[in-house]
């Protein structure tokens, strides 16, 4: 059950998801395109393992599983792919801070790109403040893709092609 229904708390509370039908549909528009997704010289990692926290960071003191995989080309960070969706209310963009940092710290220049729908995405609302405040300390090179009715496969998809090619 998401907790997005009937008497949310705040949080995620036990027997609930962040996610709701639209939020699910975003994160699996990532989800098959990172696994469909082929750039030659581009290794893709959909969570990082014991060795590639120690590895990268130096630490295992925290995760890291972006929605449309971290990229690499040879040891190096190139791409890291987000999605977030969003009501008027919510603070899913509180959680977006942890692997943007950790991407930022690999690689300073990383591209990091996150797709933002739902109502809090509209301009002036939360994830759009999440955008400016990001590209204000973290850089250009964190692109936002914002749509408040959502995204289709192919916009996803295009949008994750072109970024990895540009790359390269």
């Amino acid at each position: 059950m998401s907790q997005r229904v009937n008497n949310f708390k705040g949080g995620i509370q036990s027997g609930t998801t962040a996610l709701d039908a639209d939020s699910s549909k975003l994160d699996k528009q990532l989800k098959e395109s990172r696994d469909n997704i082929r750039v030659p010289d581009l290794k893709m990692i959909k969570q990082f393992s014991y060795e590639d926290k120690i590895k990268y960071v130096g630490d295992n003191c925290f995760g890291f599983a972006p929605d449309g995989g971290a990229w690499f080309k040879g040891d190096k960070l190139v791409a890291v792919f987000e999605a977030k969706k969003q009501g008027l209310g919510g603070n899913a963009y509180e959680r977006w801070w942890d692997n943007a940092c950790t991407a930022k710290h690999i690689n300073p220049d990383v591209v990091y790109v996150t797709f933002c729908s739902g109502p809090g995405s509209a301009q002036g609302q939360c994830l759009d403040n999440l955008r400016r405040k990001a590209n204000i300390m973290l850089g250009e090179n964190f692109k936002f893709y914002m749509s408040p009715e959502g995204f289709t496969f192919d916009q996803v998809s295009a949008i994750m092609q072109e970024t990895l090619e540009g790359t390269l």
